[in-house]
């Protein structure tokens, strides 16, 4: 179990032989696998189920900008800017959530919000574009609908879903911005 757990962390890091930009992983294959077991079992550890790349294709982002594991106690932000928006690539909608960097179960929170999503009442730059914010408390100038509670001292993983995944998502040549790490 130990060997097998630890074995599932390295392969997960490219889950389902992905392709790295941004420190955002695409996966390559997602919700049919043939005998490719190792990616078929990574993801059933993660979760039980996986859809096809045609109905929803998931990101995953475990470090920032600088290349460092993302942490619980630290703030990142996730800036899109006004004509390169999620939405432009989700036919549905599209949602990010924080899960915890072992058991990949989402993080909870005194607040239990545990996604941000187009319903989670947005707030956009004035100039259209739009920040996500991710951190233990709210950061002081973030609108409270644009903030995902990441408590905990743990590192953690976010996974970026896109629901009828559309133009740059749909073909592979889109990745989400950076995370940003904002100074403590």
């Amino acid at each position: 179990k130990e060997r097998a757990i630890a074995d599932f962390g390295k392969a997960a890091a490219i889950i389902g032989h992905g392709t790295v930009k941004n420190n955002w992983v695409r996966p390559k294959v997602c919700g049919v696998y043939g005998d490719d077991w190792l990616v078929r079992t990574c993801v059933n550890f993660g979760g039980i189920w996986a859809n096809t790349m045609e109905e929803v294709l998931y990101y995953k982002g475990a470090k920032d900008s600088d290349g460092e594991l993302l942490e619980s106690d630290n703030t990142y932000t996730l800036t899109f800017p006004a004509d390169d928006l999620p939405a432009k690539y989700a036919k549905y909608f599209w949602s990010v959530i924080a899960v915890d960097g072992k058991f990949r179960r989402v993080l909870t929170n005194p607040m239990n919000r545990f996604l941000l999503n187009n319903q989670s009442k947005l707030e956009y730059g004035k100039d259209g574009s739009l920040t996500l914010y991710f951190a233990p408390k709210k950061p002081v100038n973030a609108p409270e609908g644009n903030w995902l509670p990441t408590p905990g001292s743990q590192n953690y993983n976010l996974t970026f879903r896109f629901y009828g995944p559309r133009g740059g998502v749909a073909d592979g040549t889109y990745y989400p911005p950076a995370l940003k790490k904002l100074s403590a």
